[in-house]
């Protein structure tokens, strides 16, 4: 089955064809087009229930998060085509970003039947791919959402207004907005967390931030905290996250690697994200990874 999210960022229904008739090729195939929030989810569980044995996400990494909570768990494998406009999975795994080109690469993973078994994370009832964010990553994920220009070009420099906008002031602070356990070790304080199941976070263009730089998808779940973020912090976290790496060294920082648990209880709800796409305001929350979870073609 090949689902495809017709608001995505760059999909077409020109594109959509092409790749379908290039899959129709050489195996049985269904397409369907979401047609709401979730819309993904559904359609992917129908196509476990009716016994396919592949489902394709033609979008961004929201369509494909969408995809992964209905095969997760089952041996229905997940193929990815790049169709968003930062497609963070998709180049974490090294898939083509030209959906045409990622159709070839695809169909050559299904004719081998070659995949591989890789663990994801889970927050709440909600599986992530390769991040979940409370705090600050996911206040940018929601304004971005909320920006009636969001999917006009220059999306990336938006996304960077609004990183910039939401550290400079509700996050300027040296206050702590929640308490966080993480697997072994003691309760501490913190301003937000980011927990990456791969790396990287995101992309600027070309660039990867790296929040979490020793995430591996064969591994257990990273983490990274901060405790505070002054106005000087703030080029100095950008910097570090895109060229030096040296953030999981400070001293008003927690790097915690190969994890498999962790839980919050905040001061005040505050948003969450996975994946790139905001869930809501949470006061309480758990983490937690699965392992040998999702077959995923790459």
């Amino acid at each position: 089955m090949l689902i495809s999210n017709p608001r995505a960022g760059s999909v077409s229904t020109r594109t959509r064809d092409v790749i379908a008739k290039a899959l129709s090729a050489d195996f049985k195939l269904d397409v369907v087009d979401t047609a709401r929030r979730d819309h993904a989810q559904d359609l992917a569980r129908d196509a476990v229930d009716a016994g396919f044995d592949a489902v394709i996400a033609f979008g961004g990494d929201g369509t494909v998060n969408e995809v992964a909570q209905g095969v997760v768990k089952t041996h229905v494998a997940l193929g990815i085509l790049p169709g968003g406009t930062t497609n963070v999975m998709a180049r974490s795994v090294g898939i083509p970003s030209d959906p045409v080109d990622a159709t070839s690469f695809l169909a050559g993973r299904l004719r081998r039947g070659s995949k591989k078994r890789i663990n994801v994370g889970r927050f709440g009832e909600r599986y992530f791919l390769f991040s979940c964010g409370i705090g600050l990553d996911a206040e940018v994920v929601r304004r971005v959402e909320a920006d009636p220009r969001r999917y006009e070009s220059g999306r990336e420099w938006r996304f960077l207004k609004h990183a910039l906008t939401a550290g400079s002031t509700v996050y300027r602070t040296t206050v702590p907005k929640m308490k966080l356990v993480v697997e072994g070790d003691e309760p501490f304080e913190t301003l937000f967390a980011i927990c990456c199941n791969s790396r990287p976070l995101t992309f600027f263009k070309k660039m990867p931030m790296d929040v979490c730089p020793e995430a591996h998808l064969d591994e257990g779940l990273d983490l990274f905290s901060l405790s505070k973020v002054r106005a000087p912090t703030i080029p100095r976290i950008i910097w570090s996250t895109y060229v030096s790496r040296s953030h999981p060294r400070w001293r008003n920082g927690r790097y915690f690697h190969d994890r498999t648990a962790a839980s919050f209880e905040a001061y005040e709800p505050l948003p969450v994200q996975v994946d790139g796409d905001y869930i809501g305001q949470h006061l309480l929350g758990d983490i937690a990874l699965v392992k040998d979870a999702l077959d995923l073609l790459f």
